[in-house]
């Protein structure tokens, strides 16, 4: 890892540990009626156990307690599948094996803060690949650097720190696309990609970047054989995906009189009347039947209504002046690169522009996805979902700075890009911290 980077990231990552702590310190938590994981009853009381839970509560929020949830009980409520595994997993194990040696902190705050150290290596490993990509792509120290700047300090900055998978995601994301670019090699391509898949949900979107790439190699070089590795990539992919569906399936589509869950997570399940692991009633979980069981899908229509325009409502207008800026800011962003694109086929040919134009697939893929969610998913989740999963946002945002930061003049375009970055990497670390909506 590049040591200038790594430090920035870490640095970046301790700013915004600070302000959670101060911030859910001093200001009261807002009483969300959402999903809480049940404490164990065996709850840790010893100072050090205290003093952990004090300094890095402020992280367990909103669907932080999904995923923490699945670190220590697995997937014991139906919900919870919308969740997917890779995160959690590792979590889980280093917090029960840490657990298992005794060190006089329950294994629910072990999984907390075992849950924010990862995040924060996997943060500074994004960091270390934005900064090759962004070189790789387009050759340029100064535009490396400012990306990786901006993205150690970008709007969704909370979620890559607290117990979400938008870190991990993001590490395995860029090295894809930095692999893709590049030599493309069997082993790591196959490994990055089938790692995001069970990461995110919208990692299956990221196989297009070897399938572009590798076309793009047949096509200027008449390698007609790379046909067979994009074959075995992909094939390779979709498996730990494939295990996930067969285990969810397992779970929650037939009696499993085997899964023994504590008997407070039993309890919350009446509370809250969910569908618990291992004891289906036929008229639950319709996924079960179908030809192809996924569950996902069902998931997120029946907990969460996703679908086209389900989230266009009045109430939610506040969510929308969110996430306003990022998607007008790509979508007007996008519009220039095409209009430009459009110019250069004008003089040039196919071949010329698949040569030179390397973006171009980094470009249709963060639109696809913020064109999903303004339209289709809960549209707050906008600038998380493409901070995490696109360098694209970096990229335009660093077209509107100086080549160096002490040249920004602050009645300028230079400004309104930073303050949005650093506007959204405090205030949403404050409301998030305290249970307040985020987006």
């Amino acid at each position: 890892m590049n040591e200038k980077v790594t430090k920035l990231a870490l640095a970046s990552r301790i700013i915004l540990l600070i302000v959670q702590l101060i911030s859910d310190a001093l200001i009261p938590d807002h009483n969300a009626d959402v999903f809480k994981s049940p404490k164990s009853l065996q709850q840790g009381t010893s100072f050090f156990d205290k003093s952990l839970d004090f300094m890095f509560s402020g992280l367990r929020r909103w669907d932080a307690e999904y995923f923490l949830h699945i670190a220590e009980h697995g997937y014991s409520y139906e919900n919870s599948l919308a969740f997917y595994p890779l995160y959690p997993t590792i979590t889980g194990i280093l917090a029960k094996s840490v657990y298992l040696i005794g060190i006089g902190v329950s294994l629910r705050t072990l999984t907390l803060v075992i849950g924010v150290a990862l995040n924060v290596y996997f943060f500074c490993r994004a960091a270390n690949c934005l900064y090759e990509l962004t070189q790789r792509i387009f050759g340029d120290l100064n535009k490396s650097w400012n990306a990786t700047v901006i993205f150690c300090f970008n709007p969704a900055s909370i979620f890559f720190t607290a117990p979400y998978s938008e870190g991990l995601f993001c590490w395995l994301s860029f090295s894809l696309m930095l692999e893709s670019v590049g030599q493309v090699s069997l082993f790591t391509t196959s490994l990055a990609s089938a790692l995001a898949i069970v990461c995110r949900s919208n990692g299956l979107l990221n196989l297009g970047f070897p399938v572009y790439f590798i076309i793009r190699k047949i096509l200027l070089k008449q390698t007609k054989w790379l046909v067979l590795k994009l074959a075995v990539i992909v094939f390779v992919s979709v498996i730990p995906l494939t295990f996930f569906c067969f285990y969810a399936f397992h779970q929650f589509c037939s009696n499993n009189s085997t899964i023994d869950h504590p008997p407070e997570v039993v309890q919350y399940a009446v509370e809250r009347d969910y569908v618990l692991a291992g004891d289906r009633i036929p008229p639950n979980s319709p996924w079960c039947d179908q030809s192809f069981p996924f569950p996902y899908a069902y998931i997120q229509k029946h907990y969460w209504n996703v679908g086209f325009l389900n989230y266009y409502e009045w109430k939610q207008l506040p969510n929308f002046i969110l996430a306003s800026p990022i998607i007008g800011f790509v979508f007007y962003q996008t519009f220039l690169y095409f209009c430009s694109l459009i110019s250069f086929l004008r003089t040039s040919t196919i071949r010329q522009t698949i040569t030179e134009w390397k973006s171009l697939p980094f470009i249709l893929h963060c639109l696809f996805l913020t064109f999903f969610c303004a339209f289709f998913a809960h549209v707050q989740i906008t600038t998380r979902l493409i901070c995490s999963s696109s360098p694209v946002l970096y990229w335009f945002a660093v077209n509107h700075l100086p080549k160096t930061f002490d040249r920004i003049e602050w009645k300028s375009a230079n400004s309104v890009v930073l303050l949005w970055f650093s506007g959204y990497f405090l205030i949403g670390t404050i409301l998030f911290s305290n249970s307040l909506p985020w987006t």
